[in-house]
């Protein structure tokens, strides 16, 4: 039950990461706005922000959670400095992608409105290569964390040895 505990908790962290990330990644996108669409507008501005970026925010964590998911699915007994980035990269964008098109397609249709196939597919197609290139940046930075010829341990809480030396000297 611990073991699950740590999962979950590991998938929460990894999705609030990815949030953040898209959510700062969403900054210079509201700056383009108004350049795009060729208006000096202050709504323009304040559309950005309130609706542009909590939505890659949020996109972003359900985007993390699915990397997360398919991390614990394909890579299950392997150790990160055996993780190949090209295929954890496209995984994630295929999970992420028909995680997206599913979202969408709920969406749509509790709105009561029609599903258009061709605009779920490239908007699902899209979040599904950022979320490749996110996982693909994100395998990258932590195996580049690693000191050469440092493996990674087996468990980041073994719970086998203590964290804090005893006070009388004695392992606790």
């Amino acid at each position: 039950m611990k073991n699950i505990f740590r999962r979950l908790r590991g998938a929460l962290g990894n999705a609030l990461v990815w949030a953040a990330a898209w959510f700062i990644a969403a900054i210079p996108l509201t700056a383009l706005i108004p350049h795009i669409f060729r208006t000096t507008s202050s709504f323009t501005y304040l559309g950005a922000w309130t609706f542009l970026a909590p939505t890659l925010a949020a996109i972003g964590f359900v985007s993390g959670g699915a990397f997360s998911l398919y991390l614990g699915i394909a890579g299950r007994g392997r150790r990160l400095n055996e993780l190949k980035p090209g295929p954890v990269a496209l995984g994630t964008g295929i999970t992420v992608g028909f995680l997206m098109a599913v979202f969408l397609v709920l969406f749509v249709s509790l709105r009561g409105l029609p599903v258009s196939m061709g605009p779920t597919i490239l908007v699902a197609s899209i979040f599904g290569g950022l979320g490749g290139l996110t996982a693909l940046g994100q395998v990258k930075i932590a195996q580049k964390a690693l000191s050469p010829g440092e493996e990674d341990p087996d468990e980041l809480e073994s719970g086998q040895e203590p964290l804090l030396p005893d006070p009388q000297g004695e392992g606790v």
